[in-house]
């Protein structure tokens, strides 16, 4: 598993990359940088949403299994 700064990292990357996309469309609106945007950007963007939620997912898990781990522990 890759470390979680490394997937957010790329996940900024692919989000930044999307939005170059989507705004080079708007800047020029010929249809071959408005599909690009549509197809290329909408993939892009959806990974970079998708590789977050995967980290927040990750994050959540662990935090739940710490809490879980501490509360079947006997207090000291």
């Amino acid at each position: 598993m890759p470390k979680p700064e490394t997937v957010i990292r790329a996940s900024c990357v692919l989000a930044l990359a999307a939005l170059a996309l989507i705004v080079w469309s708007m800047v020029d609106p010929r249809p071959i940088p408005v599909i690009l945007a549509m197809s290329v950007g909408q993939i892009l963007g959806t990974l970079s949403f998708a590789a977050f939620l995967v980290v927040v997912a990750r994050d959540l898990r662990a935090a739940q299994r710490k809490q879980g781990a501490s509360a079947q522990s006997p207090p000291p």
